[in-house]
């Protein structure tokens, strides 16, 4: 058995409440030096289950980025290493305005490093990962690449955003962590209090 253990458990299919795949298309973004300041309360039984989120400083807030159908598409990879194990973390998305203001707002975005909140569909299926939170321990970062194309048929123009683990600041230690208070609703109310500034 490896020093940090092995397998703990099995694994169930549940024929009334299958997981589904799929997520909802609205995606909260927080930059990662307000999330390491926030105060962040982890379940006791359950390894790396957040269970609270709350924001600490006047000014801080999570902003929500809007989309539709599968124009948000979040993924995890596996990425060992010689002397370690890690994970990249990898969103996603379109951002439909394209007015000077939000060019302004990429750019800004491209300067730092973001942690992302999503939520999947199908409740039940889900359990305790109907919310997951991405880049917690290192952040994401824009990747290099085209971002807009005006006249790209299947972005009608939206400009493209890839946040990933970096390449070069280290990995992610775990696969993105799971958000759960209680119920789906306690849940959902946590999530859009970040999207309002503290005072």
């Amino acid at each position: 058995m490896s020093v940090c253990g092995g397998i703990v458990s099995g694994s169930v299919y549940d024929c009334t409440n299958p997981i589904v795949g799929g997520n909802n298309q609205n995606l909260i973004l927080i930059d990662k030096e307000v999330f390491d300041r926030a105060t962040i309360t982890y379940d006791g039984a359950i390894d790396n289950l957040i269970t609270n989120i709350v924001l600490t400083e006047t000014g801080d807030k999570g902003y929500k980025f809007e989309g539709i159908r599968k124009s948000l598409n979040p993924q995890s990879a596996f990425v060992p290493s010689e002397v370690s194990n890690g994970y990249d973390h990898q969103v996603d998305f379109l951002i439909f305005d394209v007015d000077q203001a939000q060019k302004n707002n990429i750019e800004k975005m491209a300067y730092g490093k973001q942690i992302a909140i999503l939520e999947n569909t199908n409740v039940a299926g889900n359990g305790d990962s109907v919310f997951e939170v991405f880049g917690t321990n290192v952040g994401m970062e824009v990747q290099a690449g085209a971002m807009r194309i005006t006249g790209d048929a299947d972005t009608n123009g939206a400009y493209t955003i890839s946040l990933k683990t970096s390449e070069s600041a280290g990995k992610e230690q775990h696969l993105p962590n799971s958000f759960w208070a209680v119920n789906f609703a306690a849940t959902k109310v946590i999530a859009d209090s970040l999207l309002v500034a503290v005072v």
